[in-house]
């Protein structure tokens, strides 16, 4: 009977395979861990003062959706008034469909709020405020849609640079709180109010991907 012969046959790289491969593993894990590294870093985010929150972070969902309207509605109402010199009233902001003043579905879904403006000119500052307080029962605070216009730079030929934000948002946790009586930072601060503020494009992106 013919027996089979076995032959050893030795690997030709002798080895190298395994360390090749884990060269390769080392090479990838110092990669990924560098990359960590550096993307931890770029996500870190300007930290806020005591009196501000973050919109996305700190508010609920319908909050957020009440927040997002003014966000957008405050660019129109300061554009309209820099050219015409008058504040948009809560009627003709409902009548031209913009939230989060217009009685739409998103209106009734989001707390329902009647939103108020008052106009509290002082000097040179030509201020505006819209509060807004959601219908009781809602699990929502309030709002307040602030402009602080100063109009010395019109005066004379002389340019000078706005020493405010033309408009911010201030939030209360309280569903019924009116707005303060001094419509300044520091009004609005010991009031109990907190300023909202919203995440850049390059923030959002950051906090997305992490």
């Amino acid at each position: 009977m013919n027996k089979s012969s076995r032959q050893l046959v030795s690997p030709s790289g002798k080895g190298k395979e395994t360390m090749y491969v884990l060269l390769t593993a080392i090479l990838v894990t110092v990669s990924c861990a560098t990359l960590i590294l550096v993307n931890q870093k770029q996500s870190e985010i300007a930290n806020l003062a005591d009196f501000q929150i973050r919109a996305f972070s700190d508010l609920n969902e319908k909050e957020l959706a009440v927040f997002n309207g003014l966000y957008t509605a405050a660019v129109e109402i300061n554009a309209i008034h820099s050219e015409e010199e008058e504040w948009l009233t809560v009627p003709q902001l409902e009548e031209e469909l913009m939230p989060p003043f217009t009685k739409d579905t998103s209106w009734k879904n989001n707390g329902r709020f009647n939103w108020t403006r008052s106009l509290r000119p002082s000097g040179s500052m030509d201020i505006a405020l819209y509060t807004g307080h959601p219908k009781q029962g809602e699990e929502t605070g309030s709002f307040i849609l602030l402009f602080l216009h100063n109009h010395t730079q019109k005066q004379g030929n002389a340019r000078t640079e706005p020493s405010h934000a033309p408009y911010e948002i201030w939030y209360h946790t309280s569903a019924g709180k009116p707005a303060p009586q001094i419509a300044t930072d520091q009004g609005f601060i010991s009031a109990g109010w907190k300023e909202v503020i919203a995440y850049s494009g390059e923030d959002e992106v950051k906090r997305i991907k992490g």
